[in-house]
């Protein structure tokens, strides 16, 4: 698809919905722009790591509630996005939105400089205490990520909080 010519978003969504299923969800609207990544995102999503990088995030939720999860003063708050609900996410603030089934949102960040790593952090469910983090200049996110979340995920030490002893459940993960 052209960056230049204008398109309903409602209908490019009806068409490429099928391509929106887990583990990933994302589908990419523009591909051949410099800027700025552009993606409508279907859920469910499982991740349970929060996620930041250097440039700022644009969330537009299209169809459906989700949870937009934020580190704020090193603690973990929430906040809910429904239909035509926008939020601008800072760099460096980790983030983690939770998208039931049947939801549907568009996500604008900017393709990072070859020197902004991604960052990605896990913090305990009872405290808010970060467990572990790590990161990762991200080139190919099929490749890069399931290893990252493996070790974490494969971990019984970096899953259990040094604070409170809490140990953090994982979808389909002991």
């Amino acid at each position: 698809m052209s960056p230049n010519k204008p398109f309903n978003l409602h209908t490019w969504i009806n068409e490429h919905r099928h391509l929106m299923k887990p583990p990933v969800g994302n589908v990419q609207v523009f591909k051949d722009n410099k800027d700025f990544i552009v993606m409508v995102v279907g859920g469910p999503n499982a991740r349970r790591d929060y996620h930041s990088n250097a440039g700022e995030e644009i969330f537009y939720q299209i169809e459906g509630e989700i949870t937009l999860r934020l580190i704020e003063e090193g603690k973990p708050v929430n906040y809910t996005l429904g239909p035509g609900d926008m939020m601008l996410v800072t760099g460096r603030m980790a983030h983690s939105p939770v998208r039931p089934e049947g939801t549907v949102g568009l996500v604008i960040e900017r393709y990072r400089h070859d020197d902004e790593p991604d960052g990605f952090s896990w913090y305990c469910d009872n405290c808010g205490n970060l467990l572990h983090e790590e990161f990762q200049l991200v080139t190919d996110i099929v490749n890069q990520l399931p290893p990252i979340m493996n070790r974490f995920a494969e971990s019984k030490e970096l899953r259990t909080c040094k604070n409170c002893g809490e140990y953090l459940q994982l979808p389909g993960r002991p």
